[in-house]
């Protein structure tokens, strides 16, 4: 989860405005500072960012909720930097716009040659991986592309800046960030970092799979042996902790994501309904116009309403699309994810 340098492009060697990842601007939090704002005054607050938490106040909170020395956190935490224009960031993202906007982002021809070098040098660490955790290396591919382009767009922001910035000037979602600085702070500890000088996204995502600091420590994994779990330069860890983090979250390998469908009126209902209504496939498939041969009558299906290049259509989704938007809530990123899985040969994909 997450995250969050942004995804970057397929066919740019420039990373993007970062699209949000997971579930940053999902949910109601808020710091205790800023629980009775009232909606205008937040909204104000993102328009005209200026901090709202001491310096002071926020170090005695990180302390209190991990546990950590105040004179640690201090001196973490003792130059980071208020920057307004991270607030202004994380408040734009491309998943809010339409698929048809958003997917020629990563599918192209630069996406695909690159996803197919990375899994042809990396193919013994993906075997391992499909073995262990039941994970099909087309998704795991695509996540990594999508992301970071394979460690190329890491990010260039000191962690501890951002995550400064959002814990005391973001009020939406202020509480959470603090945690995840916390968290930062935890896993630098742990790994014998110097949290000072580690760099990622504006939102505090780091390394090749861009998690945010307590993905890294809930799912991260020292596939290598060598008493680090490096999400940074070492492919065997990167690789495996996408893998467990899939596998933790429902991935079924082998079974298809999404498959593009007419726009069908009596299943408007349905598609409105997406992740509220699970059923399987048998129950739906009389409605629907043949379908490849990888959907089975057992799958357990959604449908969801797109507006993809071609104009507005419905997917048919399996809970592996679900289990991908765990990665990062959007239904553009898990559609994308889906398209670049299948165009790097995971042909069970069943995108069209």
């Amino acid at each position: 989860m997450q995250l969050l340098q942004a995804p970057c492009p397929a066919d740019s060697e420039q990373p993007i405005a970062n699209p949000l990842r997971r579930t940053l601007l999902r949910g109601a939090g808020f710091a205790a500072i800023t629980l009775c704002l009232p909606s205008p005054l937040v909204a104000a607050a993102i328009k005209h960012p200026h901090q709202q938490v001491d310096r002071e106040t926020l170090i005695r909170l990180v302390a209190a909720e991990t546990g950590l020395p105040v004179s640690y956190v201090a001196s973490m935490l003792g130059h980071a930097t208020f920057t307004p224009a991270i607030i202004r960031q994380i408040t734009t993202p491309y998943e809010s716009r339409s698929y048809a906007e958003y997917r020629p982002l990563f599918l192209g021809h630069s996406m695909e040659k690159m996803g197919r070098d990375y899994l042809h040098q990396q193919q013994q660490h993906f075997a391992a991986v499909e073995e262990r955790y039941r994970v099909d290396k087309e998704i795991i591919a695509a996540i990594l592309g999508m992301e970071t382009r394979y460690g190329r767009h890491r990010g260039k922001d000191r962690i501890v800046d951002s995550l400064y910035t959002l814990a005391t000037g973001f009020p939406r979602r202020a509480d959470f960030f603090r945690k995840e600085l916390g968290e930062f702070l935890l896993l630098a500890r742990e790994e014998h970092l110097d949290a000072t000088q580690q760099l990622g996204s504006y939102a505090g995502a780091f390394g090749t799979t861009q998690f945010i600091p307590s993905s890294y420590r809930a799912y991260a994994v020292d596939a290598d042996g060598d008493g680090h779990r490096n999400v940074w330069d070492s492919p065997a860890d990167i690789i495996a902790s996408v893998g467990n983090y899939f596998h933790l979250h429902g991935w079924q390998q082998g079974r298809p994501c999404a498959h593009w469908l007419p726009v069908i009126p009596q299943l408007q209902a349905h598609a409105e309904a997406g992740f509220d209504q699970w059923v399987t496939l048998a129950s739906l498939r009389r409605q629907l116009p043949a379908l490849p041969p990888q959907w089975q009558d057992d799958d357990k299906v959604t449908l969801i309403d797109m507006q993809p290049p071609q104009g507005r259509r419905f997917a048919l989704v399996h809970y592996n699309f679900y289990v991908t938007t765990r990665w990062n809530r959007s239904y553009n990123y898990a559609m994308a994810a889906t398209e670049v899985a299948a165009m790097l040969g995971g042909q069970s994909f069943a995108v069209t």
